[in-house]
């Protein structure tokens, strides 16, 4: 699959796979950070996993002082007040790695 971008180059996307995006409704950090994945989900070929953190007592615990969470295909994750250029190093980091 290829992807034009603004100036109308055509593109692989850089494959990085499943993120799991773990938040809570309400929480404006969480829909702050959904929307820079989202912006980013073309480029990198995204698939974003949402799960609440309400819909189970183990997880609310894990992570309620740390939303949102990204998690990524290498087991390291990224939390609270997710900046930009770590959320692309993060990206960077995963691309076209295989599962394991």
């Amino acid at each position: 699959m290829k992807i034009r971008d603004g100036r109308g180059m055509e593109y692989l996307p850089m494959v990085v796979g499943t993120v799991r995006f773990y938040f809570k409704e309400g929480c404006w950090l969480c829909d702050t950070a959904e929307e820079m994945l989202n912006g980013l989900r073309e480029k990198y070929a995204l698939e974003v996993r949402k799960i609440d953190i309400t819909s189970d007592e183990k997880l609310y615990e894990l992570y309620r002082f740390d939303i949102p969470v990204f998690q990524f295909r290498d087991g390291t994750t990224l939390h609270g007040r997710i900046r930009k250029k770590d959320l692309l190093k993060k990206l960077n980091e995963n691309r076209n790695k295989t599962t394991g």
